[in-house]
C-alpha cells in the first residue's frame, strides 16, 4: 500500500499536517500575543515581576546570621582534623636506605661465594670488601651498621671480630 505514494505525496502531506499542528498551538496557547501581533501593538513582558502568593502577607522574615546555628556548630569526629596543605606528607623526612643494605648484603653474599670456589681466607676477604667499602660509602653511616656486622659475622668461615669490621668500613 505504502508503494502507491511518492515521496512528493508524502512531504507535502507532513508539510500540511505540521502546519496545522503548529497553527493550533498558536492559537491555544499564544491568542493574546497572536492578536497583539496582527494589530500592531507591542507584546507586553510579565517576567520583570514575581508572581504574587496567598502566604507572602502572612509569613514573618527571618534574619539569618552567619554564626547563627540552630542547633550549635557541628563538631568534627574524633580523629579528624583540617590540615592546610603545607602540612599534608606521606613520606619520612629522612627515609632510611634499605635498599642500600640490601645492596651492601648481596655484595656480601658473593664475596662469601668467590671465598668458598676459591678457598678464600680473611685476608682475601678484607681486599674485596675495600671494593664494596669504595663503591658503598654512606654504609659507614647507616644505623643497621650493627646488623651486616652481624651478618658477616655469622657468615664467615674464619673469626673475624667486630673491631675488624668497624675499622673495615672507615
Amino acid at each position: 500500500m505504502l508503494e502507491q505514494f511518492t515521496w512528493a505525496q508524502f512531504l507535502l502531506a507532513a508539510a500540511v499536517l505540521t502546519s496545522v499542528w503548529y497553527c493550533s498551538i498558536i492559537l491555544l496557547f499564544y491568542n493574546k500575543e497572536l492578536k497583539s501581533f496582527l494589530n500592531g501593538k507591542p507584546v507586553q513582558s510579565k517576567a520583570s515581576e514575581p508572581l504574587p502568593h496567598h502566604w507572602d502577607q502572612e509569613v514573618d522574615q527571618f534574619e539569618q546570621e552567619a554564626e547563627d546555628y540552630l542547633m550549635g556548630k557541628s563538631k568534627m569526629p574524633e580523629g579528624v582534623s583540617i590540615l592546610s596543605a603545607e602540612e599534608i606528607g606521606f613520606a619520612d623526612p629522612k627515609p632510611q636506605q634499605l635498599g642500600l643494605v640490601a645492596d651492601v648484603l648481596e655484595e656480601i653474599k658473593i664475596i662469601f661465594g668467590i671465598l668458598v670456589k676459591e678457598d678464600g681466607n680473611k685476608h682475601d676477604f678484607l681486599n674485596l670488601m675495600q671494593s664494596v667499602r669504595e663503591s658503598y660509602p654512606k654504609i659507614a653511616a647507616h644505623p643497621n651498621l650493627n646488623q651486616i656486622n652481624d651478618f658477616i659475622i655469622s657468615n664467615a668461615s674464619f673469626h673475624i671480630t667486630r673491631e675488624e669490621l668497624e675499622t673495615l668500613w672507615y
